[in-house]
């Protein structure tokens, strides 16, 4: 029954991984709820305090909280028993055995298409151009109607949900708290935005606070979710390395930006580049790879974009990471000045920036 799912997952002192141990011991949530204080005492794979909460809460009046408080802070519980839980998630080790969430949960097709979500994590205190591509890559998945799966963090994470959002597609946060608790704060306006445009999902439930072993669990989840991730920026040390390495122990696709060797936001994507991650070119390589045609996306950009011959010529020479006014001269095979007027248009319409005297990028 849910209830007991429901109360197994209130046990917060229980583990991910020791989760299956207890199903192995006591078989169901309802044994363990019923179960003699003894044999409770015996289960030794659990932590002391782990143990107690589990004696203490076992009453109705417990179960009637829970409910409650559910209901009062619009939170829906799955178990891994219920229809609605993502069949995908079943599948992946130590799959979490309960969500509780905010908004709704992703629908997957049966009959699958190759790319039904995909996830876009990275760096928190990402450069301009990690935020950008981020945003652009989330932007075209959105439109060709694949939701973005993240974990709601500041930088490459928000961003990239965000621009889903604004594009009219699907997000969905994968938390390392409760589903109540907006964490970073400062991103509660996008909390708001993920509510009603897609959902906030956790294996943990309200009133949990964000510790810090609670994130690389949440990883396992995002990557569950997903059919491919991208990892925008990464140092060596690095969440998102965590969720790629998850991803493909689930047998995902990988793809990493790669970077110049020294900077440190690009060492981690190169390690997965060396370790055999796709590598992400273009955005448009990257959806040919996810087997997207990326239709959509062009179209609407088209239509944003009433440019000139030579703007539009100057604008597909410029790209995220920057070029001088020289080389776009030489690439174009435009003069000078007809260069420079089609990029000071370009910057007018908000479209590239001088991110240095005569050097410019998306």
């Amino acid at each position: 029954m849910e209830e007991y799912w429901r109360w197994f997952m209130y046990q917060t002192k229980i583990l991910p991984e020791q989760r299956v141990k207890c199903l192995e011991y006591f078989e169901t949530p309802e044994n363990m709820f019923i179960a003699p204080a003894a044999k409770v005492e015996k289960a030794e794979f659990l932590s002391e305090a782990a143990r107690e909460e589990l004696l203490r809460t076992r009453t109705a009046g417990e179960l009637s909280r829970e409910e409650k408080e559910l209901q009062e802070k619009e939170i829906d519980f799955y178990s891994m028993e219920h229809p609605a839980y993502p069949a995908r998630l079943r599948e992946i080790p130590h799959a979490p055995c309960g969500l509780f969430v905010k908004g709704r949960l992703p629908q997957f097709e049966k009959e699958k298409k190759k790319v039904q979500a995909a996830a876009i994590v990275g760096a928190r205190w990402a450069s301009h151009v990690g935020l950008s591509l981020a945003k652009e890559t989330a932007g075209a998945l959105a439109l060709e109607g694949i939701p973005v799966i993240s974990g709601m963090a500041s930088g490459i994470d928000g961003a990239a949900q965000e621009a889903a959002l604004l594009a009219g597609g699907a997000s969905y946060a994968v938390l390392g708290c409760g589903p109540d608790l907006c964490y970073p704060r400062h991103n509660r306006g996008l909390y708001q935005m993920l509510e009603t445009g897609g959902g906030l999902i956790s294996e943990y439930p309200p009133g949990t606070p964000p510790i810090a072993w609670h994130f690389p669990y949440r990883n396992r989840i995002i990557s569950g979710l997903s059919d491919a991730i991208l990892v925008v920026e990464a140092r060596l040390k690095s969440g998102s390395l965590i969720t790629a390495d998850y991803a493909l122990e689930q047998g995902k696709d990988v793809y990493a930006v790669p970077g110049r060797i020294e900077d440190p936001l690009s060492q981690g994507c190169n390690r997965l580049i060396s370790q055999g991650a796709g590598i992400f070119c273009s955005l448009n390589g990257f959806l040919t790879e996810l087997g997207i045609t990326n239709r959509n996306y062009e179209n609407l950009r088209k239509n944003e974009l009433t440019l000139e011959k030579t703007e539009s010529m100057v604008y597909s020479c410029v790209d995220f990471r920057g070029k001088s006014l020289e080389v776009i001269g030489i690439e174009t095979g435009l003069p000078r000045e007809e260069v420079l007027t089609a990029l000071l248009s370009l910057e007018l319409m908000d479209l590239i920036e001088e991110k240095s005297r005569y050097y410019y990028r998306k």
